[in-house]
């Protein structure tokens, strides 16, 4: 079998989730075309790069993501860094004729996005950004559903995510609280996510108004220093649809109560949907075609039938977690890269997304509507 040769650029969690799927992906499908072959990880801290090679089973480690690029035996650079470095090394494997696999969000800016997209496409490289709950099941019956028209007319949908991470005022600053580093806060690490499932069910965001606060002003960083923050804890937005529908984002990192939670409901004059990552093992419908003497939700357990839910698991009702979820990234990148068929979401999808983060940002610092540009 072909082998597909993989560098990951970061060692921290996100470098362990891909890694988890890259080895993952052969033993859930079978049938892949290419073997994942773990070739290098990189990270500046020798010691680190030493240690994360060891330990999620790759040939060596480097320091430098330059080398890993320039390797003629690295065909996919995987970039699992803050999102500060997302440009350079995207840019750089573009140029090299590698395919991509980035983490969300894309860039900094709507502008950074566009210069990656546009690398990727001029060498007609394969691209896969980790916007990771498209790939649950749950959301491949919303889009069925929405498809043959059970919903009716669409006209509302609200999203919610929290992770109360940094609540604590004692959690250190780190990368993710320094806007030089991450961008956005909560908007750009949570609500990017919400708004990749916006866009796949429902359509291009055309306006946004926003508001965005931070509520844990400073934190000590490892050095003892206290430190300013400087993107947001917790953001809202009101989003106007090119297609009429209306609703709300919210992402928060700090909302106490609510550990991990990424949810939505959408409506339509037919029928609603409402689902949960806590609950992915099933789908809540409301539907006209049950009967008009129906009401309130029912239940689907999500099952074989649904999306790649059948790679996992040959019964109904078990949970995905987002470990299953990045291999089913894997698959859709490899299909791509063997196809050479688009699959999303891509660079280009990237770039969408963060227009609208980008957008709302705006709004909250201007205190008026916006238009997704």
């Amino acid at each position: 079998m072909k082998q597909l040769g993989i560098a990951v650029i970061g060692d921290g969690l996100m470098a362990k989730e891909h890694s988890m799927a890259w080895r993952s992906v052969q033993a859930v499908y079978g049938d892949v075309p290419v073997a994942p072959r773990l070739v290098v990880i990189v990270h500046p801290d020798p010691e680190r790069a030493a240690a994360a090679a060891a330990q999620y089973g790759f040939e060596r480690s480097a320091t430098s993501w330059e080398e890993a690029v320039a390797d003629p035996d690295v065909d996919v650079v995987d970039i699992v860094t803050p999102n500060a470095f997302h440009k350079d090394v995207a840019i750089a494997a573009a140029r090299a004729g590698k395919h991509i696999w980035c983490e969300k969000p894309l860039a900094l800016t709507s502008e950074e996005s566009w210069e990656m997209t546009r690398a990727a496409e001029d060498s007609g490289v394969s691209t896969l950004v980790g916007f990771t709950y498209l790939q649950n099941p749950g959301l491949a019956l919303a889009k069925r559903l929405i498809d043959a028209g059970e919903l009716g007319d669409l006209f509302s949908f609200t999203a919610f995510f929290s992770a109360d991470t940094m609540i604590d005022p004692d959690v250190p600053f780190t990368w993710r609280t320094d806007r030089s580093r991450a961008g956005g806060g909560a908007l750009g690490d949570l609500g990017s996510h919400l708004v990749s499932i916006a866009r796949y069910l429902v359509g291009d965001v055309a306006r946004v108004n926003g508001m965005t606060r931070i509520v844990v002003p400073e934190r000590v960083d490892a050095a003892g220093a206290r430190r300013t923050v400087d993107n947001d804890d917790h953001a809202l937005a009101l989003v106007e649809f090119a297609n009429g529908v209306t609703g709300s984002l919210q992402a928060s990192r700090v909302l106490t109560g609510r550990s991990f939670e990424v949810s939505f409901t959408l409506t339509g004059t037919r029928g609603a949907i409402r689902f949960s990552q806590q609950d992915s093992h099933i789908l809540e419908v409301s539907l006209a075609s049950d009967g008009l003497d129906s009401h309130g939700f029912r239940t689907i357990e999500l099952g074989p039938g649904h999306g790649e839910f059948g790679r996992l698991w040959p019964m109904s009702g078990i949970n995905l977690g987002l470990h299953e979820l990045k291999i089913f990234e894997v698959r859709a990148l490899i299909e791509a890269i063997t196809t050479g068929a688009r699959v999303l979401p891509d660079f280009r999808e990237g770039w969408e997304i963060e227009k609208v983060i980008e957008a709302i940002e705006r709004s909250a610092e201007t205190r008026s509507w916006v238009d997704v540009g």
